[in-house]
C-alpha cells in the first residue's frame, strides 16, 4: 500500500453565518494566474455572474473582473419562501427556453404533493454562497472551454471568502479595496475607466451596479458619530422624558433621512471620494519595503483635487491603510461579530485560541479586527 493511501482530505470549513443574511467577499484566480480573461472573457463572466445572481436572491454589490482573477461583494439573504411562478421565473434566467419547457412538461405530470417537491428542490439552490460559486464557476468553465475549443480546469483551486461586518466602514473599506484593483495594477488611471469594475459600469448607466453602490452609500450616511447620537437622544428626552420607544422611532427615521441620497450623481460623488481617499499612492511605502511589487495609486495631488471639487467625506482618513485581510482573513467586523462567527465555527479554530479578533494595523480603524484561520485547503 503507497504511504498515507488512507489518509482522508477534508475541505476546511467555510467560516459563514448560520443565521441572517450577510455581506462576503469572494475571489477566485485562473489556473496558474495566466491571463486569460480578455474583453469578450470578462464580459461573459460578469453577464454569467448577474444571470446566477438573479436566479440565487444573491444581490452583487459590487465586483471587478481582473484579467487572471475576479472580485465580487455580494449580499446573501436568508431563505425564503417562494412560490412555483416565481421558480419558473428565476430558472428562465439561467436555462434555455427549450430546457425550461421540458421541465414544465415534466413538472405538470405531476401530483401536487411531488410537484412541491419539485419547487423545493429549485428553491433550495437559491440564497446559498456555495451554490451560487458552483455554478457561476463551473459554468464559466464550460462557456470558455466551448469558446476556445479547449479542456480541463480553468480556475486555480477553491474561492476564497471573507465575510464583511454590515458596518459603514468595513463594506466601504472593502468596496474600494475592489473598484481599485485596475488603479494598483496600473492599468487605468481613473477607476471610471475600467468597464470590468461595478464603480465604471455604475457611471455608464448599469442600473444593477448602481442600486448596488447606493446600498454602501445608504449605509455610509447612516453613520453617526456615537457622541453626536448622544447628545441627540439626551435632547430628545428632554421634549419625551422616558418615552424611549418614540425616541428610538424618531432616531431610526432622522437616521434613514440622513442615508438617503437625492439621485445617483450624489451617490456617485460620495464613492468617487471613497475610492480616491483609498487609493491613496503607497510609492513612499513601497520604496521602503523593497520586496514588495511597486502598486500604482493616486498621488496626493489627485486626491486634494478630487476632495476639492466635491467635498469632504466622513471616515475618509480612515481607508488610507492597506488591508491584506480583505483577501486572505475569512472575515472583519468588530469584536462581538467576529466572535458570534468564531463560536458558530469553533471546530475549524485551534483549542487554545481564545479571542476572535486580531487588530488591523493603523490607528485609523478604530476597533475593526480580522478573523483568520491557521490553515486553508486548496482543493476545489
Amino acid at each position: 500500500m503507497w504511504p498515507c493511501v488512507e489518509k482522508v482530505v477534508r475541505k476546511r470549513e467555510r467560516v459563514l453565518p448560520k443565521e441572517g443574511g450577510y455581506f462576503v467577499h469572494v475571489t477566485s484566480r485562473v489556473r496558474g494566474q495566466d491571463f486569460l480573461l480578455g474583453t469578450k472573457e470578462k464580459e461573459g463572466f460578469r453577464e454569467l455572474a448577474f444571470r446566477w445572481a438573479a436566479f440565487s436572491g444573491i444581490s452583487v454589490v459590487t465586483y471587478c473582473v481582473m484579467s487572471n482573477h475576479f472580485h465580487l461583494l455580494l449580499w446573501v439573504p436568508e431563505k425564503e419562501e417562494i412560490g412555483h411562478e416565481e421558480v419558473l421565473r428565476r430558472l428562465k434566467l439561467v436555462w434555455s427556453k427549450d430546457k425550461v419547457k421540458e421541465w414544465e412538461a415534466f413538472y405538470g405530470l405531476h401530483p401536487e404533493e411531488d410537484q412541491k417537491k419539485l419547487d423545493a428542490q429549485v428553491i433550495d439552490r437559491m440564497c446559498d454562497l456555495a451554490e451560487f460559486m458552483r455554478v457561476l464557476k463551473h459554468g464559466y468553465t464550460l462557456w470558455y472551454n466551448r469558446t476556445h475549443d479547449c479542456k480541463g480546469a480553468f480556475w486555480d483551486a477553491r474561492y476564497r471568502s471573507v465575510v464583511v461586518e454590515g458596518t459603514p466602514l468595513a463594506l466601504m473599506s472593502v468596496a474600494a479595496y475592489i473598484d481599485l484593483n485596475p488603479i494598483r495594477a496600473g492599468m487605468v488611471e481613473d477607476p471610471m475607466e475600467y468597464r470590468w469594475s461595478g464603480y465604471a459600469a455604475a457611471c455608464g448607466g448599469g442600473k444593477t451596479e448602481q442600486k448596488g453602490l447606493e446600498m454602501l452609500v445608504r449605509l455610509a450616511r447612516g453613520l453617526v458619530p456615537q457622541k453626536a447620537e448622544g447628545v441627540r437622544t439626551m435632547i430628545l428626552n428632554k421634549e419625551m422624558p422616558g418615552n424611549w420607544r418614540e425616541i428610538g422611532e424618531k432616531l431610526d427615521r432622522e437616521s434613514r433621512q440622513r442615508a438617503a441620497p437625492k439621485d445617483w450623481g450624489e451617490v456617485q460623488a460620495v464613492y468617487r471620494l471613497w475610492l480616491y481617499a483609498k487609493g491613496a499612492s503607497k510609492a513612499d511605502v513601497d520604496r521602503i519595503r523593497k520586496k514588495m511589487r511597486d502598486r500604482k495609486g493616486f498621488d496626493e495631488v489627485e486626491v486634494m483635487a478630487e476632495m476639492e471639487r466635491m467635498g469632504d467625506v466622513p471616515m475618509a482618513r480612515m481607508l488610507r491603510q492597506r488591508v491584506k485581510t480583505f483577501s486572505c482573513g475569512v472575515a472583519i467586523g468588530g469584536d462581538a461579530f467576529l466572535e458570534r462567527l468564531m463560536t458558530e465555527h469553533r471546530g475549524s479554530f485551534g483549542e487554545d485560541r481564545k479571542a476572535a479578533g486580531r487588530k488591523l494595523p493603523g490607528k485609523e480603524w478604530l476597533g475593526m479586527e480580522a478573523l483568520r484561520v491557521t490553515s486553508d485547503s486548496s482543493d476545489e
